[in-house]
């Protein structure tokens, strides 16, 4: 069933996320390391969702003018640039080196975005929809693959390397990730990655192509004004771009709990660091937790698909953000070291059931034309809560206390399941008996 998306998407987003794991719990201690200060370090995660939440609209527009394949190469090349100069500020190790450290992850949010609103329309254009919400399942196994592993081997690294070794790890799995996507195999047969995908196949149906391009008109055909009117007398330059057939007030009143999901996950490995530290756990502790989370993750998953499929996607949310939001309640409750595995352990199995919901969402909500740039609009709510999350965390450590900062994603997961819960006929996401509905519906 994967098949389809697997030498094209699975396996290079895998080496991409396995670079991505294993930077990504060691972003605050990065931070501390070139002398910030907790609330600065936990602000620095929030405003790479504030620069995230400002290019997501853009990013769906480059994929759609780009294609999806030429925008993920082009966002990998970008991140070894970035992570390159993150590097580079460790061994500089100069007055400057932690502005540099904040401007290079300030890009690193909206490369990463690119490269995940790209697969996602990817897997959306090429699976059937019955089999979407398992393929979007697989498509977030592969980041739990890259959070299993990454921090792993991050762990490892930091034992015998300094903290920057781990940045170089990354932009190696950046290369590879680059090396795959180039290889024969990694084409999809009938798939063409050209943004104008109307000019290859000018007989197709309008829904077959990017609804941002003419109908299928050669340049010379473009040139000439009287061609298109003749052909086309109802399309003109406004007629480009057409509305997205889209249910808004669906998209709008689910965004609130994906928003909460979203700034509840961002915020849990800030929290893990920052509480790590207070408690007294050493560097590579820490990123040895955030695997064991992910491994469990990755387990869970697959019970997660299975209530997609057959629970809904409302049952699907409620359970992953009641479960999550538990564990940060067991973190604060028991402040050590056994502490910190459970609470890893019953947030990974919440967020292992949530495991591609929003993707799933998001392509069940998509309309079949002007997809990537649907998916451009739904991402501002997942990197809203990106941004909100750590931002409000810094507040909160800033004007409270460390212990109620830990408890806060906790609380707005449980607010995100209760809002759902609340507007769940309202949305009308696919439930059990809508399963195999085609997600372009509404």
């Amino acid at each position: 069933m994967l098949k389809p998306i697997l030498w094209p998407v699975l396996v290079p987003f895998a080496l991409f996320a396995v670079g991505l794991g294993a930077i990504m719990p060691i972003l605050v201690l990065g931070a501390l390391s070139l002398g910030s200060t907790q609330a600065f370090a936990a602000a620095i995660v929030g405003f790479m969702g504030a620069v995230s939440l400002m290019a997501t609209v853009p990013a769906g527009i480059l994929i759609d003018r780009l294609g999806d394949f030429r925008a993920m190469t082009v966002a990998t090349a970008a991140a070894i640039i970035v992570l390159g100069s993150i590097v580079a500020a460790f061994i500089w190790d100069s007055p400057y080196s932690l502005l540099v450290y904040t401007v290079a992850l300030m890009v690193f949010g909206p490369v990463s975005d690119v490269w995940s609103l790209a697969r996602q329309a990817v897997v959306a254009e090429v699976m059937p929809p019955a089999d979407l919400a398992k393929a979007m399942t697989a498509l977030g196994g592969t980041q739990r693959v890259g959070n299993l592993i990454g921090p792993m081997i991050g762990a490892g690294l930091m034992l015998v390397f300094p903290i920057w070794s781990v940045f170089v790890f990354s932009g190696l799995t950046a290369v590879a990730a680059i090396a795959i996507m180039a290889l024969p195999i990694a084409q999809i047969p009938g798939f063409d990655d050209h943004p104008h995908r109307a000019e290859a196949a000018p007989t197709s149906r309008p829904d077959d192509h990017d609804p941002s391009l003419t109908d299928g008109d050669s340049p010379a055909e473009a040139a000439d004004p009287g061609h298109g009117d003749a052909a086309h007398p109802r399309r003109g330059k406004k007629d480009r771009r057409p509305p997205l057939d889209v249910r808004w007030k669906s998209v709008i009143l689910t965004g609130v709990t994906i928003i909460a999901l979203a700034a509840a996950r961002a915020a849990q490995p800030v929290v893990v660091q920052l509480w790590g530290v207070e408690i007294g756990l050493h560097k590579s502790s820490i990123s040895l937790i955030i695997a064991f989370g992910a491994g469990l993750e990755l387990i869970v998953m697959f019970l997660g698909a299975y209530i997609k499929d057959h629970l809904g996607r409302v049952a699907t949310l409620v359970a992953c953000l009641s479960i999550f939001g538990t564990g940060f309640v067991i973190m604060v409750a028991k402040p050590d070291l056994a502490g910190m595995v459970i609470a890893a352990a019953v947030m990974a199995f919440g967020n292992g059931l949530g495991a591609g919901v929003n993707m799933t969402i998001g392509a069940d909500l998509s309309p079949a034309v002007g997809r990537p740039r649907f998916l451009g609009i739904w991402a501002i709510f997942n990197n809203g809560g990106k941004l909100g999350g750590p931002t409000l965390l810094s507040l909160i450590i800033t004007v409270t206390t460390l212990r109620f900062g830990v408890l806060f994603p906790g609380l707005l997961a449980f607010l995100g399941a209760v809002w759902i819960l609340i507007w769940a006929r309202q949305v009308g996401l696919p439930g059990r008996r809508r399963r195999l509905d085609p997600p372009s519906t509404g």
